[in-house]
């Protein structure tokens, strides 16, 4: 007879049931137990068998091994009894407890350092319906900071996961004076998108190669314009069509384009986020070469030589589409669930999914994807390694945390590796940072019902090896910057206080000094050898005990002492608003004639008008006299036109309320405004220069300029 036949019992059956279908079968599910549970089975063993030999299940070492016996001898009572001992077990567990046991998401904690990977699709439909059934999935204990024995295995840190003197996350620098390339001929200095970290781009709406501007208008298309001595001219456009109908933001190499968008497509539930690619070796004509897509929500990207990473959040729900789809092999569909790896106990229905593009490879469009069941919210990128954030609430502490993962770059090679948790909250990206292997995250968290921050400082296995917790009492943060081995961290309750963090030694973070100021900054910008420059908000009192945004102000720190930092100097501009108040995107920066320049908008707020005096028959308004007196059809209809010119007017004297231009400054040992530089009404977004001028773009897609020379 087959071995099926011959040694396959109903107990094995039910046990690889259990695990065919991704469940660990329940401990109960074994011979010790059945017997237990059977004692009359016990007397089936004290009967001779079939060769008149008695088997005695007392004397047996192990009851199992009189099971065995019986078995092997084939005793027809066995088959029974067993049949009998499965449907006894089903009524001992109970038919709810065996739903649930088949019906139980898998567990998705860490395993001796590694990610937990599905081995199904059906783990992950659980997984899914259990967060939509649920809601809050149940957060585990933990202190300050939860990384779960996360030790990574040895290929986990590979050497393409190694730090690099390039990407120490904290330069600060920006390719702000770039040169003439040959991708454009002939082309002057010009600006650059404003980095986190140097030579790691970043996709923003406006980007220029000191010769051409491209932008992305307010019909989310991008159009390519000449720039020469301040004017332009519209040279090409790619609309929102088909390929990419809502263009988020671009990223620009030589000749080569790169869009990030949405794609909106009738025949898919919940379309798609695509990169694409276009040859615009003639500015006129534009060639699309490629086009990457994967589902989710964008996140951020960046752009590291001559490869794209798109990050996007896949949220999916039970009833619908629970795998991310994503380019593969020229076919668009979903994920093996085999190549998806889960962080421990998500509490979101949702995947990060990361994408590597290789712009250069043409129409073969190569491309690679991971994801993993997690939320992010936010992301810090280096050329080696980028690491996803996100909020997680535990509501048994009543304490916030965020969910941190990584994953290591290399070219198209990507992969997450490692997850770990911090009590606290983060601002933004400048939160965070990596240098030598040692990634150092800032929070805000509550305690006793007030605000405290933290730092903690983690290793390239993703395990806590310092922290400095609880300084800063009853304020937030509100800025971080990393430059070297110091931290820079502003916090703000009703002032403005600048730490300075010592991180030499990452197993004890200490703060070196402090200094306190009006005000907040959200941006903080290297400006010299022991200079920081400030960004931020002035603040004024609003007469109920708070405090409110009153304007832009600037900030000039001196750090050369970090036991004893100082203000140099500051400036407020009362009313003023900056899109780099919260866009670091935003700032121009000209590091070779030392200034910068802001986007800026100024509303007036005239006082309000008395109302008009009625005596008898007479209106005065304005020491204009109007009677009152009947009017004919005519005249009716003339005043309604009238009417209609004068409203039509208000609303233009409304808009010039508002004014908009560019502010430009410079920094020495004290601050210098060089420019401001009106240019209209409409809201301005950014500003980059070419050359001796300034070009900033409004909110409508229009173009303006003029020049500047410090």
């Amino acid at each position: 007879m087959s071995k099926k036949t011959d040694h396959y019992t109903d107990l094995e059956y039910i046990r690889e049931k259990f695990e065919n279908d991704g469940i660990k079968a329940p401990e109960s599910l074994s011979e010790e137990n059945i017997f237990a549970m059977l004692p009359d089975l016990a007397e089936v063993q004290k009967h001779p068998d079939a060769d008149g030999q008695h088997q005695d299940a007392d004397k047996s070492k192990d009851p199992s091994d009189a099971f065995t016996q019986v078995k092997a001898k084939k005793h027809p009572a066995v088959r029974k009894w067993m049949a009998v001992a499965a449907c006894t077990l089903v009524a001992l567990l109970g038919v709810s407890q065996v739903y649930k046991a088949v019906t139980a998401p898998p567990d998705t904690a860490l395993v001796n350092g590694e990610l937990y990977t599905f081995k199904n699709k059906t783990e992950i439909d659980r997984l899914v319906d259990s967060l939509d059934s649920n809601g809050d999935y149940k957060l585990w204990d933990g202190g300050d900071i939860l990384y779960e024995d996360s030790e990574m295995a040895t290929e986990e840190v590979s050497d393409a996961a190694a730090p690099s003197e390039m990407a120490n996350g904290s330069s600060g620098l920006v390719r702000s004076q770039a040169k003439s390339s040959s991708a454009t001929g002939s082309s002057e200095d010009h600006s650059d998108t404003y980095l986190q970290v140097k030579d790691v781009d970043e996709a923003d709406i406006v980007k220029t190669d000191g010769k051409y501007i491209y932008y992305v208008n307010d019909d989310r298309e991008v159009v390519i314009l000449s720039a020469k001595d301040g004017k332009t001219k519209q040279l090409s456009k790619i609309s929102s069509s088909g390929i990419e109908n809502y263009v988020h933001d671009i990223f620009l190499k030589g000749n080569t384009l790169v869009t990030v968008g949405y794609v909106y497509a009738d025949d898919d539930e919940d379309g798609y986020t695509g990169v694409v690619t276009y040859d615009i070796s003639d500015r006129k004509d534009p060639k699309l070469v490629s086009q990457f897509k994967q589902t989710g929500n964008i996140i951020s990207s960046r752009m590291v030589g001559d490869y794209v990473y798109l990050v996007t959040s896949d949220y999916v729900y039970k009833g619908g589409r629970t795998v991310p789809k994503v380019l593969t092999d020229g076919e668009f569909k979903e994920m093996s669930a085999d190549s998806i790896c889960c962080v421990p106990e998500p509490e979101r229905s949702s995947y990060i999914v990361l994408g590597a593009m290789d712009i250069t490879s043409g129409k073969q469009a190569k491309c690679k994807h991971t994801a993993i069941f997690g939320a992010t919210e936010d992301i810090y990128c280096n050329d080696h390694n980028l690491y996803t954030a996100a909020y997680e609430w535990d509501p048994d502490k009543q304490t916030a945390y965020t969910r941190l993962v990584r994953a290591s770059l290399d070219g198209l090679k990507v992969k997450f590796n490692a997850t770990a948790r911090v009590r606290g909250s983060i601002k933004d990206q400048f939160s965070m940072d990596e240098k030598d292997g040692y990634f150092r995250i800032a929070t805000t968290a509550q305690r006793d019902g007030m605000d405290v921050n933290n730092l903690f400082v983690l290793d390239s296995k993703f395990k806590e090896v310092g922290k400095l917790t609880g300084f800063a009492r009853n304020e937030s943060i509100k800025a971080v910057r990393y430059f070297g081995e110091k931290a820079y961290v502003i916090t703000y309750e009703a002032i403005d206080p600048l730490f300075i963090i010592d991180l030499s030694d990452p197993a004890s973070p200490k703060i070196d000094g402090e200094v306190k100021i009006d005000g907040f900054s959200t941006l903080l910008v290297p400006a010299g050898e022991g200079r920081l420059l400030g960004i931020g908000h002035a603040t004024g009192d609003n007469g109920y005990g708070g405090e409110y945004a009153a304007g832009l102000k600037l900030v000039l720190f001196d750090i050369s002492d970090p036991s004893e930092p100082k203000v140099l100097d500051s400036k407020e501009f009362k009313d003023m608003d900056s899109p780099a108040q919260y866009e670091h995107k935003a700032l121009t920066v000209n590091t070779k004639e030392g200034w910068y320049a802001v986007p800026y908008g100024i509303w007036s707020y005239p006082e309000e008008d008395s109302e008009p005096v009625i005596e008898d028959d007479v209106i005065i308004e304005d020491d204009v006299i109007i009677e009152d007196a009947e009017v004919s059809e005519t005249e009716e209809t003339e005043a309604a036109d009238t009417e209609e010119a004068e409203d039509s007017m208000a609303d233009e004297e409304d808009e010039s309320d508002y004014e908009a231009g560019v502010l430009v400054f410079g920094t020495d040992d004290k601050l210098k405004v060089y420019d401001q530089h009106k240019l209209g009404h409409e809201e301005l977004l950014r500003s980059v220069y070419i050359g001796d001028y300034i070009y900033a773009l409004d909110r409508e897609g229009n173009v303006k300029s003029f020049k500047f020379k410090k």
